[in-house]
């Protein structure tokens, strides 16, 4: 059952590739697959070396729904995604990995539960390189958040580009996406500012886990060692800035957090930021299935200024 509406909105699928041979067929079986009709599979590659291009011009030949924009230089994921974004002409936007597999009624679903929500999205399956159940969902890890207080996004954030479609309106609030965070996050948050999320608890993606994968939920990767202090501190300064920027229902907050942030730099305790950390830390801490003892030492990392930081670092 497709939307109940006389118009069936097209929906645009987002995908963005590079050097994805090794799952992207399955992919876009998955995606031609789908129950609902109205679909366009719009795909941005980021200079992919491999024959990634090749298998995406054999299925367009095929199938007159896809189309492929490439990028000159590589750019990477976020303005990959952002090339994407500006080439759909869907009332709807749905992000894709290359190396996922869709449940068939996945868009079907998101469509006939979006409502008046800016973004809505569900829950997703790990499965790792064979497409093996790794026994674990997304919601299994963190909290996933309905509502439209963008507060929740600041620090973290439980959206995945994979798992959610939203309406096109967001994309002139939301587009250039900034540099300090993924793609997903940022949109997240503009959509909790812009008309609220809406989470649903059924699982329509299978999300593969591997060497490769840009995004690392469960741990598998090698670590490397910890970036520089300064260099983190730029970075969310940065992030900090950009939510002032398009905030409009708590523009005022984080006006306030990137003010107090700022001053973390040249400080041996931030008592501000720490004291509006804990004002908020219902909101500011909800992602993350911890206890209100462990949220609360979370918010006490706010407290110590840089230079303490790094004089004990």
């Amino acid at each position: 059952m497709e939307n109940s509406k006389n118009k069936i909105e097209l929906v645009s699928i987002a995908m963005a590739t590079y050097n994805g041979e090794q799952f992207i067929e399955k992919q876009l079986d998955s995606l031609l697959a789908q129950t609902y009709s109205n679909l366009e599979i719009i795909i941005s590659d980021d200079g992919s070396t491999d024959s990634t291009v090749a298998i995406v011009e054999r299925y367009m030949k095929a199938f007159a729904s896809i189309s492929l924009f490439k990028n000159p230089l590589k750019n990477g994921i976020n303005k990959n995604f952002e090339n994407a974004i500006k080439h759909c002409n869907g009332d709807f936007i749905a992000l894709c990995d290359q190396d996922d597999i869709w449940l068939p009624q996945k868009i079907e679903i998101l469509v006939n539960n979006i409502g008046s929500a800016a973004l809505v999205y569900h829950n997703s399956l790990f499965i790792d390189a064979d497409e093996n159940s790794m026994g674990r969902t997304i919601a299994d890890k963190l909290n996933c958040y309905s509502g439209q207080d963008s507060k929740t996004f600041l620090l973290l954030n439980c959206v995945s580009g994979h798992e959610c479609m939203f309406a096109k309106r967001l994309v002139n609030i939301a587009l250039p996406i900034p540099s300090a965070k993924y793609f997903d996050w940022w949109l997240a948050f503009v959509a909790a500012e812009n008309g609220g999320l809406k989470y649903i608890d059924e699982v329509l993606v299978h999300y593969r886990q591997h060497e490769k994968s840009k995004t690392d939920m469960l741990a598998l990767k090698k670590t490397t060692k910890h970036k520089k202090e300064f260099l983190i501190y730029e970075e969310e300064l940065e992030w900090y800035n950009s939510c002032a920027k398009v905030a409009s229902l708590n523009k005022s907050f984080y006006e306030l957090w990137a003010k107090y942030y700022k001053q973390r730099k040249n400080q041996w305790f931030s008592f501000s930021l720490f004291l509006l950390a804990r004002k908020n830390a219902k909101t500011l801490y909800f992602i993350k299935k911890k206890s209100s003892i462990s949220r609360f030492f979370e918010s006490l990392k706010l407290l110590w200024g840089l230079k303490m930081k790094t004089f004990f670092g």
